[in-house]
C-alpha cells in the first residue's frame, strides 16, 4: 500500500479507535441528532499496519479517541506498536485501569512538545467521579505522563466547573474548559463559523472541504464529524492502496445538519484563534 500524505494545511488526524464508551452523557456530541453508527472494528493489526503508512509533519500527531478509546480489546498493541517516530496523542475519560496502563504504556510513547498535554483527560459532569478521577490523574502525572484535563463548560454547572478546577490546580493538575456546543434551554451554544448551518431543519447543497483526517472504527475516511457519526458518505478507507484527494472540495446535501465540532471556531493545535476544521462555499439559497 502506498503512504497516506497528510496535506500540509491539515490541523488535526482524529483516529476513532472504537465508539463504544461507559459513560453515558446527556450532552455527548457524539450523539448527533441521535443518528451514531457505531459500526464494525478494524483488529489492532489493522490499525498498525493502516497508521504506519500516514507521513505527516513532526507537529501534527496522530490521536487516539472514541468513544473510549481504552475500551478497543487491542489498545495496547495499538498505542505501542505504531511507528515510535510518530508523535501521538490520546483523549479519554480514564476510566481504564490506571496501574494496568502505566504497567503496558510508557509514559515515552505520549509525549511531544506542545502548548497542551498529549494525554487529555475528558472529565464528564454526572458521569466521572471527581475524586477518583483527580487520584488516577496526579498518579499517571507523577509516573511521568503528560497529562491533563479538560471539561466541558456547561451553562448549568458554570460554578461547579470553576471549583473543580481551582482544585486541581492547586495540586498541579492542568485543568482547561472546552466551550460547550449544542442546544441548551432553547439556546444554541458555541461560536460557529457559518449561520445555520448546525440544527437547522432545512438542508442545502454546498461544498465543503476538511483540513482534518477523520478515521472512523471500520477504517472509513471521513470529511467531517457529521458524516462519522452517521456512517456515510466515506471519502476513501485506511486499508485502501492508494488514498488521496483528503483536501479536495466535494458536493454536500447536508447543509443545516452540520456537527458543531467542525465549523466551531476554535483555536488550532498551536492554540491560535480563529480556526474551523471545515470550509464552506456555494451555499444554496
Amino acid at each position: 500500500m502506498q503512504a497516506i500524505k497528510i496535506p500540509s494545511n491539515f490541523n488535526y488526524i482524529a483516529v476513532f479507535l472504537t465508539m463504544d464508551c461507559n459513560y453515558k452523557c446527556s450532552y455527548c456530541i457524539n450523539q448527533h441528532h441521535a443518528k451514531l453508527k457505531r459500526g464494525k472494528q478494524l483488529t489492532g493489526r489493522d490499525w498498525v499496519r493502516g497508521l504506519n503508512r500516514i507521513k505527516t509533519a513532526s507537529n501534527l500527531p496522530i490521536t487516539f479517541q472514541g468513544g473510549e478509546p481504552t475500551l478497543h480489546k487491542d489498545f495496547f498493541e495499538i498505542t505501542n506498536c505504531v511507528k515510535a517516530y510518530m508523535n501521538k496523542d490520546l483523549l479519554t475519560n480514564l476510566s481504564c485501569d490506571v496501574d494496568s496502563f502505566i504497567a503496558n504504556v510508557p509514559s515515552a510513547v505520549y509525549k511531544r512538545e506542545a502548548p497542551y498535554a498529549s494525554i487529555r483527560v475528558s472529565y464528564h459532569h454526572g458521569q466521572s467521579i471527581y475524586q477518583d478521577l483527580i487520584h488516577s490523574v496526579y498518579k499517571m502525572m507523577t509516573a511521568g505522563y503528560d497529562i491533563g484535563v479538560w471539561e466541558v463548560d456547561h451553562p448549568r454547572d458554570h460554578d461547579g466547573v470553576a471549583q473543580r478546577m481551582h482544585v486541581a490546580k492547586r495540586m498541579g493538575i492542568d485543568w482547561r474548559t472546552k466551550e460547550f456546543l449544542g442546544m441548551y434551554e432553547g439556546k444554541l451554544y458555541g461560536t460557529m463559523r457559518y449561520d445555520q448551518a448546525v440544527g437547522s431543519p432545512l438542508k442545502r447543497d454546498c461544498e465543503c472541504k476538511t483540513s482534518e483526517l477523520i478515521i472512523a472504527p471500520d477504517g472509513h475516511l471521513h470529511r467531517c464529524h457529521s458524516d462519522l457519526y452517521q456512517g456515510i458518505s466515506p471519502i476513501g478507507h485506511l486499508l485502501d492502496e492508494k488514498v488521496s484527494g483528503l483536501s479536495d472540495w466535494r458536493h454536500c446535501k447536508n447543509y443545516g445538519d452540520c456537527n458543531a465540532c467542525d465549523i466551531k471556531v476554535t483555536t488550532n493545535r498551536f492554540q491560535e484563534y480563529g480556526h474551523s476544521s471545515v470550509e464552506v462555499k456555494n451555499v444554496k439559497r
